[in-house]
């Protein structure tokens, strides 16, 4: 609860943010004093800004009217639940009717809140008396929900956040068809209530921002729980291509990690990409917020090289060359790569996102001769009995065993990714 001092300072803060942005047809503002830390606003605008995150514009859905604005709670929630997949559901009333209407329907009316499912307010409710309202769940937290809605009487759209136990709680939660956390589209950024973090979506994965620069100065951002993030996709999609904002170098994410695009003859032409923080492609895998990219693609990624169509498996952070599909196995699915980022693995930071050779302490296994090797000083070193090692059997990467015979081969320049075998 906060203490009166705060809430004249708070009361203040309103005064001169609402002569400050009197002009601007979209508002972030504070928490409204009245309520205290129970109900925060986090988005406000007299027009549907505050909604249009989800696709909508303000047209009539299943025959719920709007104002002047494109607002009404129904039509709005009505939106979203065609959106997902709901069959039709018209005249269901008020917002303080949607409760009793949906139940009649055959729908859960409880008071678990679920992320996808409607807020409903009741006639008689703290927050909306007279009419009821609706809004829609977008996030759920061990201590507060995050809401969307659209007022018809106000003529605004907004997103909040109300905590539990405070007053305005909704009445009840509408169970209509529950969905997971749907993220602004690519591109926008997010940033974290708990943390203050800020992330950029590519596709459907946030990666993480330390600093707009090369971005463009400060962006606008999408309030989100560190719950919400924590349930987002760990790892950019495959094929995805990036661009570092500050130094304009582009990578292509294979096996979660950023392989250097030198040029776009690789891949038939110029490729969509999305502007990140520069950071986080060079502190991929570091740790926290930088993982999620990660340092050089997960063991056993395949790749093609699109000059040479020379196709590698990733063993040890480096690309050892496979001959044949037979020696791994099979035809397995591979990622086209610019062929640069192989031959220059590990020679500058750009490229340092494969190794040239496997890293010390890795284990490849030739798939057709079942020999294990010890990775040390780029020498495949062959370990006849995990006894050699400590005893305890370790993880090994299995590679095609042509590649550990060949290895030091001069030409061509694929065999050198193995420096030489020997016994340990």
């Amino acid at each position: 609860m906060r203490s009166r001092l705060q809430h004249a300072s708070a009361h203040a803060v309103l005064r001169l943010l609402a002569l400050a942005l009197t002009a601007t047809a979209l508002v972030v503002i504070a928490p409204r004093a009245a309520q205290a830390a129970g109900l925060v606003s986090e988005c406000k605008a007299y027009s549907t800004a505050c909604i249009s995150f989800s696709g909508y514009a303000g047209k009539s859905v299943w025959g719920y009217p709007v104002n002047a604005s494109g607002n009404n709670c129904v039509n709005y929630v009505a939106y979203r639940l065609a959106r997902n997949g709901v069959r039709q559901e018209s005249g269901m009333g008020n917002g303080g009717q949607w409760a009793t209407s949906a139940k009649s329907r055959g729908y859960t009316v409880d008071k678990t809140p679920r992320t996808g499912s409607i807020a409903q307010w009741s006639y008689g409710s703290a927050y909306a008396p007279s009419a009821g309202h609706v809004g829609y769940v977008e996030e759920v937290t061990s201590s507060y929900i995050a809401i969307s809605d659209s007022s018809w009487g106000g003529g605004y759209s907004s997103r909040w956040r109300v905590y539990k136990g405070d007053r305005n709680w909704p009445s009840n939660f509408i169970h209509f068809k529950d969905q997971a956390y749907q993220a602004p589209r690519s591109g926008s950024f997010l940033r974290v209530r708990e943390t203050n973090e800020v992330y950029r979506l590519v596709g459907s994965a946030p990666i993480y921002t330390s600093t707009w620069t090369g971005l463009g100065g400060t962006q606008p951002t999408h309030l989100i729980s560190s719950t919400t993030l924590a349930s987002m996709p760990a790892r950019l999609a495959e094929g995805t291509f990036i661009r570092g904002a500050q130094r304009n170098e582009v990578y292509r994410v294979v096996g979660g990690a950023p392989v250097y695009v030198y040029t776009w003859s690789a891949f038939g032409g110029t490729q969509a990409t999305t502007k990140v923080d520069q950071y986080a492609i060079d502190k991929a895998g570091a740790g926290g917020h930088w993982n999620h990219l990660r340092a050089r693609p997960a063991e056993g990624t395949l790749i093609r090289g699109g000059q040479r169509s020379e196709v590698y498996k990733v063993a040890g952070g480096a690309p050892v060359i496979v001959t044949s599909w037979d020696n791994v196995g099979g035809k397995r699915t591979s990622m086209t790569v610019d062929q640069y980022a192989i031959d220059k693995a590990g020679s500058a930071t750009r490229y340092n996102h494969l190794s040239y050779r496997p890293l010390d302490g890795s284990y490849v296994r030739g798939y057709t001769t079942k020999k294990v090797y010890l990775m040390k000083g780029g020498i495949a070193h062959y370990v006849y009995s995990w006894d050699q090692v400590g005893g305890t059997v370790q993880p090994t990467t299995l590679v095609d065993q042509v590649a550990v015979d060949k290895a030091g081969t001069a030409s061509p320049l694929y065999w050198t990714h193995i420096k030489d075998k020997a016994v340990l």
